[in-house]
């Protein structure tokens, strides 16, 4: 019985918010005093990353595939449709003009000092071999790419192939294609298809929910290396930008908390603490498709959305919309321009509103330099470079990521509470693992 106590206690302990400022304040001390700790402890992080993006696309394909196919057999598959149809659209367009309208107010590219703009040239004029090979790369390149491209690397040739190699887009794609398929085979057999899958899928979320027993260890060895790698004197140059890029998500994130409130009625504390997970989450892994399962569950479990239409909207709206980064390549846009004097109409603002649109969906399933490398689609028309700016975004990016990654998690999750329907109030929030052993 002690035993057992002392088990719960840590168990407990392990998934508190102070157990998470710790790790988070020693992940501070180590990346910024102890770099060649920093550094050691990066096999640590990357394991723990690896281990939750290992069960992504099993949740994913056994997730929308089943989903799609349930929601095609039943009565309220037109509504559903429709409702993403509005939702999506207007939500990808709300969020670029917002990003828009405040880099045109608060003017990060603009009135810099002497020193600073002496920084950044010193910066860029430093960046010419990586940059080129960065930008040379034959696996994918932003020059290269419009929208005609963009839709035929969409379609799976192979899905086993798409699997093997992370391609998250394809995947989706078939599962779409798959479960409207099966929604439309009429038999018995098909039940306990969906039944297989969904079984799959509980499989899967168990790893990911014991995985999240070590968030603590992984936060911390993520963060350090994260400091570990980042000079302050970029930081201090490109303070502006990094200020507004993060006051722009922050905003994002608390705008979706309304939404989510006004569509279940809870009280703002039980929002908060029902997303506290897929939110850190976001926050330490920088890494979208590894909170699919928990956006899922805080949706479902947490705030007694639908279950079947979360399953589907949820990875769709993360996989496709890609908010967070639409935001960013605006933000980033007008940076640019505001750095080169370069006036903006109204047409034009208009012009970077849908380009960013473009490229955000276009950065779905890359990651790194390459989705960096995707704001080439917005510069391109307004005749701007990326070359002179690219590194300076890459060398920010550690900072601005996380961010840019709660953005997009929290748009999904408002425009998949926009698009579900609530089965009614919860009586108490509870931890998915306490829920679930209930």
């Amino acid at each position: 019985m002690f035993k057992f106590i002392r088990r719960s206690t840590v168990l407990t302990w392990l998934r508190s918010p102070w157990c998470l400022v710790a790790s988070v304040a020693l992940g501070i001390y180590l990346g910024t005093q102890h770099p060649i700790v920093a550094t050691t402890m990066a096999p640590i992080g990357t394991l723990y990353l690896g281990l939750l993006k290992m069960c992504v696309l099993p949740i994913l394909l056994t997730s929308i595939t089943s989903s799609v196919g349930r929601l095609m057999m039943s009565h309220d598959a037109k509504q559903s449709i429709q409702r993403i149809l509005i939702v999506f659209p207007v939500g990808l367009l709300g969020v670029s003009g917002l990003a828009v309208i405040i880099a045109t107010i608060a003017a990060p590219g603009k009135n810099l000092s002497e020193a600073t703009l002496k920084s950044l040239g010193v910066l860029v004029n430093q960046s010419g071999i990586d940059l080129e090979i960065a930008l040379s790369s034959s696996v994918a390149s932003a020059k290269d790419a419009d929208m005609s491209q963009f839709l035929l690397s969409m379609v799976p040739e192979n899905i086993f192939s798409a699997l093997s190699e992370g391609q998250t887009l394809k995947v989706l794609i078939f599962s779409i294609i798959f479960g409207v398929a099966l929604g439309a085979v009429h038999e018995p057999v098909i039940e306990r298809l969906f039944e297989i899958l969904e079984s799959i899928y509980k499989g899967c979320h168990q790893v990911i929910n014991g995985l999240t027993l070590a968030l603590p260890v992984g936060l911390c060895s993520l963060l350090a290396v994260q400091l570990s790698d980042l000079g302050t004197e970029v930081l201090f140059s490109m303070l502006s930008f990094v200020i507004v890029a993060i006051f722009t998500f922050i905003l994002l994130y608390l705008l979706c908390i309304l939404i989510i409130w006004r569509q279940t009625g809870y009280s703002l504390i039980q929002i908060f603490s029902a997303l506290k997970e897929p939110t850190i989450l976001a926050l330490a892994t920088s890494s979208s498709f590894a909170c699919i399962p928990a956006t899922i569950s805080a949706l479902s479990e947490g705030l007694a959305f639908d279950r079947k239409t979360t399953q589907l909207v949820a990875p769709l709206a993360i996989t496709i919309c890609r908010f967070g980064a639409v935001a960013y390549f605006a933000l980033a846009a007008l940076f640019v321009a505001q750095l080169y004097q370069k006036p903006l109409d109204l047409s034009q603002l208009s012009l970077i509103m849908c380009s960013s649109i473009l490229a955000g969906m276009a950065t779905s399933g890359t990651t790194g330099v390459l989705t960096l490398t995707m704001l080439d689609l917005v510069l391109t028309p307004l005749k701007l470079p990326l070359e002179a700016v690219l590194v300076l975004f890459i060398a920010i990016d550690p900072i601005i990521n996380p961010f840019r990654t709660m953005g997009l998690i929290h748009s999904s999750l408002a425009a998949t509470a926009l698009v579900a329907e609530p089965r009614g109030r919860m009586v108490e929030i509870l931890p998915l693992s306490e829920a679930e052993l209930q």
